[in-house]
């Protein structure tokens, strides 16, 4: 799966060595505009977790020897029938390294829906993340994805 882009894998082991990239994708986020607190040891507790269950794994995109991007995806349970579908978790792909690389990962974790079974494949929007809320939104869409739900926040 190897290409100019970057190759995909699943990534297996302990999460610490991602650490520099969950920090990159920390200093991006809106955090302190939500006044949400992001514990980086919490967010690679998330990832290990998300390594370490059946249902679950976590893709990688790397470039040559380094690791650019990760995804986290899930299978879950439909909340209103039987079917199955994959939910992705903390789409993050460095800045100097987005466009074609970032689709890489979505087609692989397209792929990695198709072998697990799943209907569907649930992608998030979240401001939180970034600045490019607007832009990940076109981005599916271009890919075929319709709105599925909204989700707003107020801090109490």
């Amino acid at each position: 799966m190897e290409d100019c882009s970057g190759m995909v894998k699943v990534y297996q082991g302990n999460v610490e060595p991602l650490r520099p990239i969950a920090l990159k994708w920390q200093a991006e986020c809106n955090s302190e505009n939500l006044g949400i607190d992001i514990n980086i040891e919490t967010h690679l507790d998330d990832l290990q977790m998300l390594v370490s269950r059946e249902r679950s794994d976590l893709l990688v995109l790397i470039d040559g020897n380094e690791v650019i991007g990760y995804m986290g995806i899930a299978v879950i349970d439909s909340p209103v029938g039987e079917q199955v579908m994959a939910n992705e978790h903390y789409w993050y792909v460095i800045p100097e390294k987005r466009g074609i690389a970032s689709v890489r990962l979505f087609k692989a974790a397209e792929l990695w829906a198709q072998v697990h079974r799943c209907s569907h494949i649930l992608m998030n929007a979240s401001y939180l993340a970034s600045d490019l809320h607007d832009k990940v939104c076109r981005l599916y869409e271009r890919f075929g994805m319709e709105p599925f739900e909204t989700t707003y926040i107020k801090k109490v």
